[in-house]
């Protein structure tokens, strides 16, 4: 049995209806009748790409369909084209990352889950409906099915994950006892090594120090 990929990574059993249905309503909307001519190329298109006789996906078979349209008719190929391309926009209107970004837009949703960002501002909303794509980037393209998995069923929690598609993190934990403790050398010149502070005043400004670099290394120098 053959079977189609849908868009969601389910499998159906392979249809040759569905096809000269969507092939016959291309022909249709140009010709505005259903011909004698629509049904024999409905048909013929249908069994040619089942007799491939390959588990194909909704896009290959789509694609199949119209490379088949551009040999047979191209006005209607471009009507099946024109279509297909409606509907993805559809799907695409209706799509949870969609639905996410309006709301970070809108502020509708307003959580503010980081003390310092204003969801409500420009800025913040602006910086919110970015985040929300680096995000769904990072889970559907960037690591594991498993790790992503996860993250969306709350088993573990990926921090700075609107981060993870550049590989860094915007947020670290500066272990100040250790390097106050042994000191330090700035990266790339071992000339500029930092020694344990003395003195209260003296740790305080290699805070300062610290928090620069640490800067310097998130965000450009």
């Amino acid at each position: 049995m053959l079977y189609v990929e849908k868009r969601d990574g389910s499998m159906q059993s392979f249809d040759k209806n569905k096809i000269s249905t969507a092939v016959i309503k291309a022909f249709n909307a140009v010709d505005g009748i259903c011909t004698e001519e629509a049904l024999i190329e409905a048909g013929k298109i249908a069994q040619n790409i089942y007799d491939l006789n390959e588990n194909l996906s909704v896009e290959q078979i789509q694609d199949k369909v119209e490379e088949a349209l551009m040999d047979v008719r191209k006005d209607v190929a471009r009507a099946y084209i024109t279509y297909r391309n409606e509907r993805t926009k559809e799907r695409e209107k209706k799509s949870n990352i969609r639905k996410i970004i309006k709301e970070k837009l809108a502020a509708s949703n307003v959580q503010n889950q980081n003390a310092n960002i204003d969801e409500a501002s420009f800025g913040g909303r602006i910086g919110e409906a970015d985040n929300a794509i680096m995000k769904e980037l990072a889970l559907d393209e960037y690591m594991s099915k498993r790790h992503a998995d996860n993250h969306r069923n709350n088993i573990v929690y990926i921090h700075d994950l609107d981060r993870y598609v550049v590989g860094m993190h915007n947020c670290m934990s500066v272990p100040f006892d250790m390097l106050f403790e042994k000191g330090f050398a700035l990266k790339g010149n071992s000339k500029n090594d930092i020694r344990p502070p003395q003195t209260v005043s003296t740790a305080f400004q290699l805070v300062a120090v610290i928090f620069q670099i640490q800067s310097l290394e998130e965000f450009g120098k």
